[in-house]
């Protein structure tokens, strides 16, 4: 195929006739195409980016974990303890179990009135918490 003839494909005032008008749209087709995707790609490479921050930590969960960032019930041996944040502020509620009972978060005691809440300093919820009843055994608590 000449240049000249290869040129006149993508020429509008062209005029062809039987199959040569075909190709001639299948090239001007295919040149649009390409004019749109290197047009893209250019968009893309000069700076349409995105740096993604990482989430927080305690506002990430897995699919799997339907359960409340802010309310847990903990049970553990006759004990039922509920701690659950509202404005702001974490409360633990003894629910069940023998009176006389604290719970130990670190270095910190909280103790327990049954069925009265307790206010606490947490900064989230725990997966497990340790309760020391009044002969002082300690109790793994777990939701």
């Amino acid at each position: 195929m000449s240049a000249d003839l290869y040129n006149s494909l993508f020429d509008k005032d062209s005029s062809f006739s039987g199959t040569d008008s075909l190709v001639a749209a299948f090239a001007r087709e295919g040149r649009l195409r390409q004019a749109a995707f290197a047009l893209a790609n250019d968009e893309m490479m000069e700076g349409i980016w995105v740096e993604e921050e990482q989430m927080a930590d305690e506002s990430m969960r897995y699919a799997a974990d339907d359960r409340s960032s802010s309310s847990a019930v903990f049970k553990g041996g006759d004990y039922v303890v509920q701690i659950s944040r509202a404005d702001n502020e974490w409360t633990a509620l003894q629910m069940a179990g023998p009176p006389g009972a604290s719970l130990k978060l670190g270095d910190r005691w909280i103790v327990l009135t049954r069925d009265v809440p307790t206010i606490m300093n947490l900064e989230e919820l725990p997966a497990t918490i340790t309760l020391v009843d009044m002969s002082g055994r300690e109790i793994t608590l777990t939701r």
